[in-house]
């Protein structure tokens, strides 16, 4: 009787073993973002003209992980930036305003950057103005090669974030769920990127770029379809080789 009860104690330990693992395996895994942006309002002629080209021997040219085809959006007035660069020469950094539908205005002064090989970020210096909600911005990289000066740029546009969101602040520290959700493109990779490796997306981040991919599609009218089609597969290629 002894023995058969140890057994039985033997065996229930096992089994709350196993249930308790299972448990910590299942809440281990991580909920990835799901960015997939309702308001797509098309971006200006200033960046919708500016294609994916590199330096010439480059592999991927250098390319904003951010919204192109489309404004973007976020609720930080000092939003952390980021590119992909295949090599690590230095950029320039410029900021620009739109006053109106078709006229910008530059905001602070030009920087120059010095890069690393694959992901780089750039929160809003200090020592430019804090944003405003409400307006829209245009944020430039720029490199130099033998074939001339090469810019990228996008867009995006302050908000205010919604009431749920602002609601779920006060009891919990928002993930990069309830960014991707809210459509804060910004605030979703930022948030992404604080557990991944220098220069790295992580799984998360390569999770949030691969659908950065697919919402870039399909091509909005006045933008070439081949450009655009050019930046999904850079996009795809970058999520996948920089985990």
């Amino acid at each position: 009787m002894i023995h058969q009860n140890f057994r039985f104690w033997i065996n229930s330990r096992r089994l709350i073993s196993l249930v308790v693992g299972a448990f910590f395996l299942t809440t281990a895994i991580p909920a990835y973002a799901e960015y997939k942006p309702r308001d797509r309002k098309a971006a200006s002629g200033y960046t919708r003209g500016s294609g994916s080209r590199g330096c010439s021997g480059d592999g991927i040219p250098l390319t904003l992980l951010a919204p192109k085809t489309f404004i973007g959006k976020t609720a930080s007035k000092r939003p952390m930036l980021a590119w992909y660069m295949s090599n690590s020469q230095n950029v320039r950094f410029r900021l620009f305003e739109f006053t109106s539908d078709k006229d910008i205005k530059e905001i602070g002064e030009l920087k120059e950057i010095p890069t690393i090989v694959g992901i780089n970020k750039l929160k809003l210096p200090t020592d430019y103005p804090e944003l405003a909600v409400g307006k829209t911005y245009l944020w430039q990289i720029a490199i130099d090669c033998g074939i001339g000066t090469i810019l990228q740029r996008a867009e995006f546009t302050v908000i205010n974030p919604n009431l749920s969101h602002e609601k779920n602040k006060l009891t919990t520290i928002p993930d990069v769920n309830d960014y991707a959700e809210n459509e804060q493109w910004y605030e979703a990779l930022e948030q992404a990127l604080k557990t991944a490796n220098n220069g790295k997306l992580g799984r998360t981040g390569a999770k949030l770029v691969q659908e950065l991919a697919q919402s870039e599609m399909p091509p909005l009218e006045g933008t070439n379809p081949k450009i655009i089609k050019q930046r999904i597969e850079y996009l795809q290629q970058i999520s996948r080789d920089n985990l």
